[in-house]
């Protein structure tokens, strides 16, 4: 288990990248785009309707359109990208495709475009539960996996995707989100859960990933996160 390391803010020109958010209008998405922009990166707001996006308070990104179940459609918003923020979600808790679809689109736009960018695709820390202890895991089992085993099982499918692809990626694990400010020193493991995992700020994973676009430390693993 590691703490988290210090925020990377980016003072150097050098530093600054070119980031697409894919999922930018929804609550963790705006909050990234937000973030990126307060750091000095250009970034894409990448939705699909573009319309709907809120106003920035750090300024205004570049915006595009896409859906990713339309093969081919981030193949342009993702070109000369550096890195590649995934915060799609679902509203419903029924059988979904938008996760893996999403991971394919991501992939295929990526290795497509003749470069590589560095790919964040947010997950669940929901999608393992042995390390739980005893009394919570039966509770996981009975009703928390009963009632978003359809998006967890597409979760999966995405982080197989990711990880079956040649990419740069990183997957974030978050236990439950909930609105609020960020932690200041929210605990953080690679590639294994984390005990006693409660709930995560949303703000506290946006911020998070902008720090750590593009740290090599994160490439090709999975990364628990959560503010307790």
């Amino acid at each position: 288990m590691n703490r988290q390391a210090p925020a990377r803010t980016p003072t150097r020109k050098e530093d600054l990248m070119k980031l697409a958010v894919v999922g930018a209008a929804g609550r963790t998405g705006r909050l990234v785009v937000d973030l990126a922009l307060a750091a000095g990166h250009t970034v894409t707001a990448v939705a699909r309707t573009p319309a709907r996006l809120p106003e920035f308070t750090h300024g205004t990104p570049l915006t595009a359109q896409a859906d990713v179940h339309r093969p081919g459609s981030l193949r342009e918003p993702l070109t000369g990208q550096d890195a590649v923020v995934s915060t799609l979600g679902t509203t419903g808790r029924s059988a979904t495709t938008v996760f893996s679809d999403g991971a394919r689109e991501l992939v295929s736009a990526a290795t497509g475009s003749g470069g590589s960018p560095h790919l964040v695709a947010m997950s669940s820390a929901g999608l393992e539960s042995g390390h739980l202890p005893f009394a919570q895991r039966v509770v996981t089992r009975l009703v928390v996996d009963r009632l978003y085993r359809e998006i967890h099982h597409d979760l999966a499918r995405m982080e197989e995707v990711l990880t079956e692809s040649d990419t740069i990626w990183t997957v974030v694990r978050a236990p439950m989100l909930r609105d609020g400010p960020p932690s200041p020193d929210p605990r953080v493991s690679y590639d294994r859960p984390l005990p006693g995992a409660g709930t995560a700020t949303r703000a506290t994973v946006a911020a998070w990933i902008v720090r750590h676009l593009g740290a090599p430390e994160t490439f090709r693993r999975r990364v628990a996160l959560t503010d307790n």
